[in-house]
This record gives C-alpha cells, structure tokens and sequence, in this order.
C-alpha cells in the first residue's frame, strides 16, 4: 500500500506545532497502524530527521497510551483502540491526518504525546470502569 500521512509536529508544549506530510511506501495491510509508524520513524533516522513521539506503551490494546484522533475519529475507523488497529483498515493511496487527542487537560507534550497526569490521578484515585 502506498499511504500519504498529515502528522501533527510540535517540539514542545511551549510551541506551536503544524500538519507535516510524509509518504509511505510498501505499507502492508497486515501491519499494526503503530508498526506503520514505527516504520515512518525508522525512515525519518535514516535521513537524519527527528522521529515523530508518540505513546504506545503495551500495543495489546489495555492500556490507553495509544489514543490518538485518525482522520477525525478518536483511535481511527474501528471500534478498538489505535494499537489494535491495522493498516487493512484504510485504503492503498489514502490520506491519513494523525493528530494527538487534544483537550485542555491534556495539554500537548511533544508531536502526538499528550500529558495525561489529569487521567491518571483519576485511576489512581481509584477511578476506572470495568468492561
């Protein structure tokens, strides 16, 4: 698959970011959508270019440090969460606006790292849902 990305940058909370574009080739469909830019990452270092932050602590979709808004939908087209989803899931020649889930308690750290110290006081507290 080829996939255009519009990838929020910020350097830091003190800045202002914008959308950068980037292109990927060779995408496959069975990749999961952080392996996809783990890959846009390994093909930024190889240019010398920062890679892009993101969270993706436990990639088996428990955790919730994935959660990113995907062409406007909060964690993308499936009902799952980002690190569950797959390249499959969008279509060869698309155009993918990855942003960080922005609110203003989760005020942007770096590019799509956002500070959730609002939401984990709140599970510490003892504050969760069981499904």
């Amino acid at each position: 698959m080829r996939i255009t990305l519009k990838i929020w940058r910020q350097a830091g909370p003190n800045t202002s970011g914008s959308m950068h574009t980037y292109q990927l080739d060779h995408v496959s469909p069975d990749e999961s959508f952080l392996e996809m830019l783990d890959m846009l990452n390994e093909d930024l270092n190889s240019k010398g270019e920062e890679p892009i932050a993101f969270d993706s602590d436990c990639r088996e979709g428990i955790c919730g440090m994935c959660g990113l808004m995907i062409s406007g939908d909060a964690h993308g087209p499936e009902k799952t969460t980002t690190c569950q989803l797959h390249m499959r899931s969008f279509k060869d020649g698309e155009t993918i606006t990855i942003e960080p889930w922005r609110a203003d308690a989760f005020p942007v750290i770096k590019d799509l790292v956002v500070n959730r110290s609002a939401f984990d006081r709140i599970i510490q507290a003892g504050g969760f849902i069981s499904v």
